[in-house]
C-alpha cells in the first residue's frame, strides 16, 4: 500500500503570496526597505542645512531659479553663464580660486595656511614668524563673492550664520592674491580692515543674493537666508509661484503661445516702460537708502518688498543729490551723514562710484523719454546659447550685438546714421574713436574695482566740468597731451560753448599732466588708466607717457600704483614688466629705479617726441621747476571709494 504524498515544502507561503493580500504585503515590504535604505544614506550624507553660513530657503512668492529650467532651458543657460549667477557662491573645489589646497599667504603680521578636507577648505592663522605650532583653530571658508574681477572669501565665525572676511582677495586677471583693502581706493594710512564681522550679513547680501533676509538675532548674530545665491531669475522677473501654478494648465500655455500675448503672472523688463525696466537693474545698481528705520527692520526680517514692474523701490529710495523728492528722507540723511552725497557724486550731481548706473541714467535726457533703459544696450538672454557665444557675452558686460558701436545710439538719433552727418557732428573721421558716441557722451569718469568705467549719464563734454568741478572731460581723456584751453577753444568753435575762466596753467600745461601731478587720488586713478587706453595713446602719442606712468608707481594710493603699472605694461618695451603694487617701499623703489633705467637706456629713442605741454624737455626729462611746483599743489584730501 502506498502512502499518501507529503505536502510540498512552504506550500502555505506559495499560496499566501499568490493571493492579492500577500502580493500587497510583499510590495509594501520591499518599498519600506527601499525607503529605509535611502533615508539612512541621506542621513549619512546630510544632517541638515549648514549652520555656519547663510543658506538658501524659499520665501514669500519665490520658487528659485531651479524651477525655471525645465520650461525655459535657453534662458536658464544664459543666466547660468552670467556673472550675475556667480555673484555669491558656496565655497567648494569648483568655486574657490586655483591653488587653494596648501596655500600659504602673509599679511598684516599674520601667516595664513589653507587646507582642503573633501569639498571643504579651512584656513588657520598665526603671528608671522611664530612656529607652526602657533597656528590657531581652523575656520572654514564657506562662501565667495565675485568671480569675474575679484573673488572675496568669507569665513565661518562660530556666531551662527554670521560671516567674517578673509583679508586677502584673489585678482582673477592677474592670478594673484592681494589685501582686500588694496583693491579699492582707500587712504594709504587706513589700517583697519575694510569689512568687519557681520558686514556681509547687513550690507553685501543686499545686492549679492536674490531676496536675501539678514535676520539679525538678539545677541548680535545673524541667521541669514536667501532664495538664491547670486542674482537669479526672480530678481528680474518677480516671484514665480503664481506663474508656475497658472501654467500647469496646458490649455493656458497653448493659448498664450498661439495669441502671442504677455503672461500677466510674470514680469518681463522688455515689456516695461524705460524707467520701470531700468529700476529692475537699479534695485542693486543705484545709490539707495532705506526710507526710515522701520523699513530697514522690515527689510532685514522679510527682504525686499519691491517686485519688478513697480515704479519705486518701496522700502528704499534712489538718492539723487539734487531734487525735491523724498524731502523728509533727504533731510534725515543730511543730518546723519553730511558727507553722503559729496563722497559719491561730483559737485554737479554726476555719480562717480562704480556700479550705480541707475543714478546716472535718471539724470540723462534720454531717460526722460520713457523708452531708453538699460536693455537699450544690454541683454540678459542672448539668442546664441553655445558655450563660446555665452562666454563672450558674459565677458563683454552682457551687451547686445553692436552695442560697442554707434548702433545703440542711432536707434533713436537716426539723423546721425549717415557718415556725412556723423562727421559734421563729431568733427572727427567717421572711422576714428572720436566718432564713437560712447567716448564723448559716456566717458570713463567712474572708478572702482581697479578700473575706470563709463559714466552712464549721457552728457556732452565741456571744459567747464574740468575747470570748475574737477571732473575729467571726454576730450582730454583722449587728448591727454592737450591743454584745457585747447579743448575749450575746440568746443567753442564746433558747438558754440562759452569758454570758462581758465588759469595760466590751463593754457600752458597738458590737462593729463595736471591730473597726474595736481589731482586728488580719484583724478589720478582715472588719468593713469586713461594713459593706458589705446585710443588715447593713438591720439596723444606714447613717447611722453613713460616717465609719468613710471613716476606714478610711487603714488601713495595702492590702486593708483596698480593703474600706473597696467598702463606701463601697455607701452612698447614694458609688456612683461614686473611690479608688486603692494610691496614694501624699498622693493617698490627698486622697481621704479629699474623702470626708469629700462626706459632711458633701452626704450627711449633718439626721435622720441615730447610736446612742451607735457613739461618734458627734449631729452624726456621733467622740467624740474614746473614738476615740483605742480606736485606741491597736489590735492591731498583723503579719498575713499569702496563697494
Amino acid at each position: 500500500m502506498s502512502s499518501s504524498p507529503s505536502p510540498a515544502p512552504h506550500s502555505g507561503f506559495r499560496r499566501f503570496f499568490s493571493s492579492w493580500s500577500g502580493r500587497l504585503v510583499l510590495i509594501g515590504g520591499l518599498w519600506l526597505a527601499v525607503v529605509v535604505v535611502f533615508t539612512v544614506q541621506a542621513g549619512l550624507r546630510n544632517d541638515g542645512p549648514p549652520a555656519n553660513r547663510p543658506i538658501k530657503t524659499l520665501a514669500s512668492d519665490y520658487v528659485s531659479s531651479d524651477s525655471c529650467r525645465s520650461c525655459h532651458p535657453g534662458n536658464y543657460a544664459s543666466w547660468h553663464a552670467s556673472y550675475h549667477r556667480t555673484m555669491t557662491q558656496v565655497a567648494n573645489r569648483q568655486t574657490v580660486p586655483p591653488g587653494m589646497d596648501g596655500l600659504d599667504l602673509s599679511y598684516a603680521g599674520k601667516d595664513f595656511h589653507v587646507d582642503r578636507d573633501g569639498e571643504n577648505f579651512f584656513v588657520r592663522s598665526k603671528p608671522t614668524g611664530a612656529p607652526a605650532s602657533a597656528f590657531g583653530k581652523p575656520q572654514q571658508i564657506v562662501m565667495l563673492t565675485g568671480s569675474h574681477h575679484l573673488q572675496i572669501l568669507w569665513l565661518e565665525t562660530g556666531e551662527k550664520r554670521t560671516l567674517g572676511q578673509f583679508p586677502l582677495a584673489y585678482m582673477v586677471e592677474d592670478k594673484r592674491w592681494t589685501p582686500v583693502q588694496h583693491t579699492f581706493l582707500v587712504p594709504p594710512d587706513r589700517e583697519e580692515a575694510l569689512y568687519s564681522q557681520g558686514d556681509w550679513n547687513v550690507s553685501c547680501m543686499n545686492c549679492h543674493v536674490t531676496q536675501g533676509r539678514s535676520l539679525p538675532l538678539a545677541d548680535g548674530k545673524f541667521d541669514s537666508r536667501a532664495v538664491d545665491f547670486g542674482i537669479a531669475c526672480e530678481a528680474c522677473h518677480a516671484g514665480g509661484r503664481e506663474h508656475i501654478e497658472a501654467n500647469r494648465n496646458p490649455l493656458r500655455r497653448f493659448t498664450l503661445h498661439l495669441l502671442g500675448g504677455a503672461d500677466s503672472t510674470i514680469a518681463n523688463p522688455a515689456r516695461m516702460t524705460g524707467p520701470e525696466s531700468s529700476l529692475v537693474c537699479g534695485q542693486c545698481h543705484s545709490i539707495w537708502v532705506y526710507k526710515n528705520p522701520a523699513d530697514h527692520r522690515t527689510w532685514n526680517e522679510s527682504g525686499s518688498k519691491y517686485r519688478p514692474g513697480q515704479k519705486d523701490l518701496d522700502l528704499r529710495w534712489v538718492a539723487q543729490p539734487h531734487g525735491d523728492d523724498h524731502a523728509a528722507e533727504r533731510a534725515a540723511l543730511n543730518q546723519t551723514d553730511a558727507h553722503f552725497f559729496a563722497d559719491q557724486f561730483w559737485p554737479d550731481g554726476m555719480v562717480r562710484v562704480i556700479g550705480r548706473e541707475l543714478n546716472a541714467l535718471m539724470a540723462s535726457p534720454c531717460y526722460k523719454g520713457q523708452h531708453y533703459s538699460c536693455i537699450s544696450c544690454h541683454e540678459m538672454h542672448p539668442a546664441k546659447t553655445d558655450a563660446a557665444s555665452l562666454a563672450n557675452w558674459a565677458d563683454t558686460s552682457q551687451k547686445k550685438p553692436g552695442a560697442d558701436t554707434n548702433h545703440a545710439c542711432v536707434q533713436c538719433h537716426r539723423e546721425k546714421t549717415t557718415e556725412a552727418a556723423l562727421v559734421a557732428h563729431t568733427h572727427h573721421a567717421a572711422s576714428s574713436e572720436g566718432s564713437n558716441c560712447y567716448n564723448c557722451h559716456m566717458p570713463k569718469t567712474i572708478y572702482g574695482l581697479l578700473k575706470a568705467t563709463r559714466s552712464h549719464q549721457i552728457s556732452s563734454p565741456t571744459a567747464a566740468e574740468t575747470a570748475e568741478i574737477g571732473r575729467p572731460n571726454a576730450c582730454n581723456l583722449c587728448h591727454l597731451n592737450q591743454t584745457l584751453a585747447w579743448t575749450a577753444d575746440k568746443l567753442s568753435q564746433w558747438y558754440g560753448q562759452p569758454v570758462p575762466t581758465l588759469t595760466a596753467e590751463d593754457h600752458q600745461i597738458a590737462t593729463g599732466v595736471q591730473w597726474v601731478l595736481k589731482g586728488d587720488a580719484r583724478q589720478r586713478a582715472i588719468a593713469v588708466l586713461a594713459m593706458g587706453w589705446a585710443p588715447a595713446q593713438q591720439a596723444s602719442g606714447r613717447d611722453w607717457l613713460y616717465p609719468f606712468a613710471i613716476f606714478e608707481l610711487n603714488d601713495p594710493y595702492a590702486v593708483v600704483r596698480y593703474g600706473a603699472w597696467k598702463t606701463l605694461q601697455s607701452l612698447p618695451g614694458f609688456e612683461g614688466f614686473k611690479f608688486d603694487y603692494v610691496a614694501d617701499d624699498a622693493t617698490q623703489k627698486e622697481s621704479v629705479t629699474e623702470a626708469y633705467r629700462q626706459w632711458w637706456f633701452k626704450v627711449r629713442g633718439p626721435n622720441s617726441l615730447y610736446p612742451p605741454e607735457t613739461i618734458l624737455d627734449p631729452t624726456g626729462m621733467f622740467r624740474q621747476d614746473v614738476f615740483d611746483r605742480l606736485l606741491n599743489l597736489r590735492d591731498q584730501r583723503k579719498v575713499f571709494i569702496a563697494e
